[in-house]
């Protein structure tokens, strides 16, 4: 008996919140599991998204539930091997602790999120590795090089994560001689430039890895109203925080200043 049970598991987020809004899974064997899911936190879904994926905030309003798609969820994986969940970037995590601290309550359907995060693995980790690349490549290309031809990828959830198996079966046991995207190596090797938001008050310093997290600070410790706000709030906030660093303003009282960071 194999010692554990492969899936490849796809979320899709809605903007800021991060709530997970529709989960695609596929298991080694094939079988498939797909739902949207209604969030609690966001209000509304952004253009971006609806963009992206071609999901509306009609249809989220009328999905299940994240307790009730996450207790079909662990219902329907196989407990009888351990599972091992593959995702394709590092966000999924994000997304899963999200949607744990803000939509459920039920506690089948935490253990069905617990399942995948205590189980889950970044394969695009290991396809950089494979291909002996220092920069991430997206899923689309791996899967382009793999067919040979061009996709047009929707970011539906369940399609993507049925690419993902294919990228896995594909480069799981394949010996690469030569890297077919020198493309994807960095330039002797230098490290990826990251911005470094800093908000400044006399000898009060607050830094931030992106301006996200510094819109949720100004959003939780000056304006005190925690959940009440929505994404349009947060992409002003991030926005003001922008121009306040470009035209060395304050904000919020706040002397803004963006750097880049190795």
């Amino acid at each position: 008996r194999k010692d554990n049970m492969k899936y490849f598991i796809d979320l899709e987020a809605m903007q800021f919140s991060n709530e997970i809004m529709s989960v695609g899974c596929v298991s080694e064997n094939g079988e498939k599991f797909y739902s949207l899911v209604q969030p609690k936190k966001a209000k509304k879904i952004t253009d971006f998204i609806t963009t992206l994926t071609g999901i509306t905030y009609e249809e989220l309003d009328c999905a299940p539930s994240a307790d009730k798609v996450f207790s079909e969820f662990y219902e329907w994986v196989d407990k009888t091997e351990k599972p091992e969940f593959f995702c394709y970037g590092d966000c999924d995590d994000a997304f899963i602790n999200s949607t744990l601290k803000h939509n459920i309550t039920d506690f089948y359907g935490q253990c069905g999120l617990s399942l995948i995060k205590s189980n889950l693995k970044d394969y695009s980790a290991s396809i950089r590795e494979h291909f002996g690349i220092n920069r991430s490549i997206a899923l689309k290309k791996v899967v382009e090089y793999y067919r040979g031809e061009t996709i047009i990828q929707n970011h539906n959830s369940l399609e993507d994560a049925i690419y993902l198996k294919e990228v896995y079966e594909n480069s799981v046991n394949e010996v690469v001689k030569e890297c077919p995207f020198p493309e994807y190596k960095s330039e002797n090797n230098k490290p990826k430039i990251k911005k470094l938001i800093t908000a400044e008050r006399g000898n009060i310093k607050k830094e931030f890895a992106s301006y996200g997290k510094a819109a949720d600070w100004v959003v939780a410790d000056q304006l005190s109203v925690g959940d009440l706000f929505d994404d349009k709030t947060k992409s002003k906030i991030c926005n003001r925080i922008k121009k306040a660093a470009e035209k060395s303003k304050q904000y919020f009282g706040y002397n803004w200043i963006v750097e880049n960071k190795v």
